[in-house]
């Protein structure tokens, strides 16, 4: 018997996750502010690993894009099982795949940091964070396709809970095993990596409650199909994880040029970073909850409410972020001074921060109209667009700036800026020209699908 699916709006789904997301900022800037107090060698280990790591967080997410789609567009047409079935198949093909993911980090752990230039005072350390946080890849996948199930169930109150139980808990299990706490020893990176580990695993098990007393989803038993869905769901999955690949390793490239350079301009790059992610964080809440939606449409038939909805919703997010980037870097004297009183970084991140107010509404409308247009099943063509537009002129671009003309961090934004106008460009065009209307991934079968591009 169907099962009835309430639908949320874009406020109701977007809230929690805008609230998780300000959470989440406020932890990344206390997690920065302790690992730089306790030393600047510390912080830089853990965001250089955290570059290498990145290409493991990228591909551990491959099953939770492609589920995310088919999971919304058979709610779109209320089909609740199916749903279920499609989110059991991700959870299991994501495990698989996060052993594979975990062997291939850990193995090439070395190769990853000579390829990008590691100092060699604190290579030691970046190796052990990533040997320790590679382990987590085996259930990492398993995390984000079950945060996608979530989303797509509109149960975005949950994944806020996740939020504030693993980040709290995250804090003060990083404070204790840094610094030393009780009968707890001081620990330096082993203690950075060792809060990371434990609590991914305590959100394993939050997640796992959560989808069976939420949503009413076990992970067994697992559907029939498992094979076939699991080909269907790496279909829609791999073009969007390929580029999120091809893209961490044009970031690999130019974290090896800014190593280059010293620790003070890798602090430079990772303090813009966590000072901009406030904006990052309000795109990539408006993309989900807007991606989530456009799917229900799409699934539903209504191509035109897809279009005007997408459009909207980039237009509006575009101007609101701007503003904000311009408050940044109006207060971005003061919130430097949360990281360092060197006054060269002061000064290069205060330039930069200027900077990102030109990047930021056509950053907005790549990010929206680019995960529209893979909610709408349009998956291969904005990736082959975007990586296009990062190999053949945003990479030629940093070399020139960064490099030969020895602008250094700041010609990295110069080359951003010319690289996100041509990809919001881009994808507008692309979700203009409306190609995407004519893709069908479910069909009007009792419950049977297939799969069209």
């Amino acid at each position: 018997m169907a099962e009835n699916f309430e639908r949320k709006n874009l406020f109701q789904l977007t809230l929690p996750l805008f609230l998780f997301g300000i959470m989440t900022i406020g932890v990344t800037f206390a997690d920065t502010m302790m690992l730089a107090n306790y030393s600047d060698d510390l912080a830089a280990s853990v965001s250089m690993a955290n570059q290498v790591l990145g290409l493991g967080y990228d591909l551990s997410g491959l099953m939770s894009v492609g589920a995310l789609i088919l999971i919304a567009q058979f709610l779109g047409r209320n089909e609740v099982d199916n749903a279920r079935d499609i989110a059991r198949v991700g959870f299991c093909a994501s495990v698989g795949f996060g052993v594979i993911i975990a062997v291939g980090l850990g193995g090439g752990a070395t190769y990853y940091t000579d390829w990008i230039n590691t100092p060699d005072e604190i290579r030691g350390d970046v190796l052990i964070y990533i040997y320790s946080i590679s382990l987590t890849m085996v259930y990492y996948g398993f995390i984000n396709t079950a945060i996608a199930a979530l989303r797509g169930f509109g149960r975005t109150m949950e994944i806020l809970w996740l939020g504030i139980i693993g980040n709290v808990a995250y804090l003060a299990a990083e404070y204790a095993f840094v610094y030393g706490f009780w009968i707890i020893p001081e620990m330096c990176i082993y203690g950075a990596a060792l809060s990371t580990v434990l609590i991914r695993s305590l959100k394993l098990l939050l997640l796992i409650w959560f989808l069976q007393y939420r949503i009413g989803l076990t992970i067994f038993p697992l559907p029939r199909n498992v094979w076939s869905n699991s080909i269907r769901i790496l279909k829609l999955s791999y073009p969007s994880v390929g580029e999120a690949l091809g893209y961490q390793l044009y970031q690999l490239v130019i974290v090896s040029l800014i190593a280059g350079l010293g620790v003070t301009a890798i602090l430079t790059r990772s303090y813009t970073l966590t000072i901009t992610q406030l904006l990052a964080m309000i795109v990539i809440v408006i993309s989900y909850g807007n991606e989530v939606l456009v799917g229900y449409d799409k699934g539903a038939g209504d191509n035109e409410t897809a279009f005007r909805r997408a459009v909207k919703n980039a237009v509006m997010t575009g101007i609101a972020v701007t503003g904000i980037a311009a408050g940044l870097w109006l207060g971005g004297e003061f919130l430097i001074g949360l990281f360092t009183q060197d006054a060269a970084v002061v000064a290069a991140v205060q330039t930069i921060l200027m900077l990102h107010i030109i990047v930021t509404p056509f950053q907005t409308v790549n990010l929206i109209l680019f995960n529209s247009l893979k909610a709408a099943g349009d998956v291969n063509r904005p990736v082959i667009v975007n990586l296009s537009i990062t190999f053949a002129l945003a990479l030629p671009l940093v070399w020139l700036f960064a490099d030969y003309l020895g602008y250094g961090v700041k010609g990295l934004w110069y080359a951003l800026i010319l690289e996100e106008m041509a990809k919001g460009t881009a994808m507008f065009l692309l979700w203009r020209y409306r190609s995407w209307q004519r893709l069908k991934l479910v069909e009007d079968t009792d419950g049977q699908s297939s799969y069209a591009v």
